[in-house]
């Protein structure tokens, strides 16, 4: 999901990440097993991401993009491979806020909708800066961590008429690993709004300037929310 660009936006409506406090309660069909529900958003990063193979294909014809145009193929598809990016993750709890990194494939069908997958990880952190250059700030922080999240993601990508935007439903699981993440699991799901048939960060759509009659500024909105469960 540099962020080989998998994420976009045009009638601006936007599925808010609204953070809740977190609620942590004793799963009784486990003894000594805590279950704590986690809401958050992921802001992705758009400056020096980290390195990547990215290899865009179209099945049965060639690549004539940017903007990554299989219109030569009989059947449009589009398929991505060893995509990378990061972002800024924000929850209600901290052990699930930071800097996250993650790789990104696809295989798309003619109306840009189909399976994605990939791997994260995620480091946390206190201020994390979406607008920071990656291999400035963040680069050695990250591959040198010695507590993080680790884990998979995969999910569907569909084109949802009323948003006029393709939403993304992914399903995410973790380990921690290090430190006090050590043992702990986390299972949840996101939703990532994007409005163009291949996905970018919102940076590179909407100017700076851009201000809606609501107040919000397009170029620092949230890509995608989410909600989960850390186990421990």
């Amino acid at each position: 999901m540099r962020k080989i660009l998998v994420l976009c936006l045009s009638t601006l409506m936007f599925v808010g990440g609204v953070i809740l406090p977190a609620s942590v309660a004793a799963d009784h069909s486990v003894p000594g097993v805590t279950r704590t529900e986690v809401e958050g958003y992921d802001n992705w990063g758009y400056q020096g991401g980290p390195p990547s193979t990215t290899k865009i294909t179209c099945p049965g014809g060639v690549l004539i993009g940017p903007p990554f145009d299989c219109s030569d193929s009989p059947t449009d598809r589009l398929h991505f491979r060893d995509g990378a990016g990061w972002s800024c993750t924000t929850s209600n709890d901290p052990r699930m806020s930071g800097v996250g990194l993650y790789t990104s494939n696809g295989n798309f069908d003619a109306s840009s909708n189909g399976h994605v997958w990939g791997e994260f990880k995620i480091v946390p952190m206190v201020g994390c800066d979406k607008d920071a250059v990656y291999s400035e700030e963040y680069m050695d922080f990250v591959e040198y961590a010695t507590s993080f999240w680790v884990g998979t993601w995969n999910g569907q990508r569909q084109f949802d008429s009323d948003k006029n935007a393709w939403v993304g439903e992914i399903k995410f699981g973790s380990k921690g690993v290090g430190g006090d993440l050590d043992g702990l699991h986390f299972k949840g799901t996101m939703w990532i709004t994007t409005y163009t048939p291949f996905p970018m960060p919102y940076e590179y759509i909407f100017p700076y300037e851009l201000i809606l009659p609501d107040g919000t500024r397009p170029f620092d909105m949230p890509e995608a929310e989410f909600v989960g469960i850390i186990k421990e």
